[in-house]
Parts: C-alpha cells; structure tokens; sequence
C-alpha cells in the first residue's frame, strides 16, 4: 500500500454511487487482497480500496480526489452540521474536555477528504496535526472546548454526587454547555447536531432550552463514525494533551509515564481525578 494513503468512512449510499461511478467511467479494477476488501481501484493516478466496514482508503491525488468529490453526498437540508465528544474520563490525570464543533457542509466535505476519523483510531502525532489544520481552515470552523482541569473536575463530581447524581450528569452539563457555547456562535435557520451518545435523557435534560424546531439533535452509538464527531474528538484530544503538557510544566510532573503513587499527596488532587481507585488511595 501507498505510504501517503488517508483513511475515511463512507455511507451505503456513498457505497452505491462509486459502484455507478467505477461503471460509468470505466475505472480499472484490482482483485481484491484480502477478505476484509470489498473493492479496489487502480487507475493511472487513482487508488482506492475500500473495506467491508465501510472505510474507505485512497492516495492523495488530484484525481482520486476528484472521484472521491463525486460521489460522496453533502447535507444540503441543513446551514451548519454539528458534533460533540468528549475526552479524558477514562484516564486517572488530566482534564475532563467535552467539545462541539459547527461546520458548514461545504467545509464537512474537506474535513473528510483530510482524512478525519475517531481520535482513538490515530496516534497523537497524526491528532495534533489534524487537529491543527482543522483549526486552520479557512473559513475557519466554530467549536468550543469546555476543559474541567482536575481541581475542578474533584469539586464539581463530589457536588453532583452529594446531590445524587453520577459521572453521566457531569459528562451531560460538560456536553451541553459545549453545545450551547458554540451554538451562541453561529447564525442558522436549521442544523444538525450529533452526540457521542452516553447517556440519552441526562443529556437531553441539559439541552431542553435550546429550540429543537431549528435543531435537529441525534445521539448515536459509536458517533465517532459521523465526521462532525470526530472532528470534535480530534480538537477535545489535542486540548487534553496540551493541558497535559500545562500541567506537567506547572506541578514538575511527569503524568504519562508516572503513577499516583510517584506523585505528592499536596499535587495529587491538582493533576489527578481523585475519585479513581488508583488515586483514591493516596490522596
């Protein structure tokens, strides 16, 4: 396989559309290499495989790209297309980041052809380069990160457990006040927003006073597959790492490669969610 390949997901539909392309314009075909593969294209410039989970592999060519433009479906019904995910919550240091990112469909389709998918598919190398020229793209995307730093994170879970709420309640207030940041932001007649789903009442309860006659809200399993949430873990990761970094330089420690244990008991709950058996103990 070509070095430079770039990885994305596509629909049925999507799936559908490139058999109608390949038939239409005659593309060369390649006998596929393993049973994973559904189709391979090899033609002058072009190279695209694509897998029976849907992901679809390609170099970066111009005219791989222009096929790709061809039959990839753009949400037209809607002015800004919306996604949310959160990061942190299952490590023991570092914050707490939910983040929502608002994209306009014709910026969407770039974000794909990038090659964004869920942060946890990427090593943080390819995250912190994404992440930047996702930030960088111009007209630049609208998100914004809601970043619970531990010290924080420690207060406000113990407040929502003593009100008898659990991790849930805070990942929907993080969610929901990420949402209606970046909603703040932007100016639509209709959108589309997609939620990592967790928890579906919980969040929706968070969300009840924005106007669901303008927004259509979707909390979906594995809504990584969906690039709007994706992209909005790619930008939570790269704010936990950074904050990652902030904290190590501000505490002397070294959160990646210590253990609660290695850390002082003064420090611990400045860099650490306390509520974690493996840092409960030493708090």
């Amino acid at each position: 396989m070509i070095s430079d390949m770039i990885s994305l997901t596509i629909s049925l539909d999507e799936l559908e559309s490139m058999k109608g392309y390949i038939i239409q314009t005659g593309l060369k075909r390649e006998k596929v290499k393993s049973e994973y593969e559904l189709l391979r294209i090899k033609d002058g410039n072009i190279r695209i495989i694509i897998y029976k989970s849907g992901k679809l592999v390609h170099n970066n060519s111009e005219e791989t790209n222009r096929v790709l433009r061809q039959i990839m479906k753009s949400e037209t019904e809607f002015d800004y297309m919306l996604g949310s995910d959160e990061t942190g919550k299952g490590e023991w240091y570092g914050p707490l980041v939910a983040c929502c990112v608002a994209f306009e469909p014709p910026i969407l389709d770039a974000i794909r052809m990038m090659g964004v998918r869920d942060s946890k598919s990427l090593k943080i190398d390819s995250i912190m380069e994404l992440a930047n020229n996702i930030i960088d793209m111009k007209p630049q995307p609208v998100f914004n990160s809601r970043i619970l730093l531990p010290e924080t994170y420690n207060r406000m879970y113990a407040d929502f457990k003593n009100e008898g709420k659990n991790l849930n309640d805070l990942l929907a207030w993080a969610h929901s006040a990420a949402i209606k940041d970046t909603l703040d932001k932007i100016q639509y007649r209709k959108a589309k927003l997609v939620i990592d789903k967790f928890d579906v009442e919980k969040t929706y309860r968070r969300l009840y006073t924005v106007d669901n006659t303008r927004l259509e809200i979707i909390q979906k399993s594995k809504g990584e597959t969906e690039i709007p949430v994706a992209a909005a873990s790619i930008l939570a990761k790269r704010a936990f790492e950074l904050t990652v970094d902030e904290l190590n330089s501000r505490h002397g420690v070294d959160l990646r490669n210590q253990s609660p244990g290695d850390i002082l008991k003064s420090v611990l709950p400045l860099v650490a969610k306390t509520h974690f058996k493996n840092v409960e103990k030493y708090v």
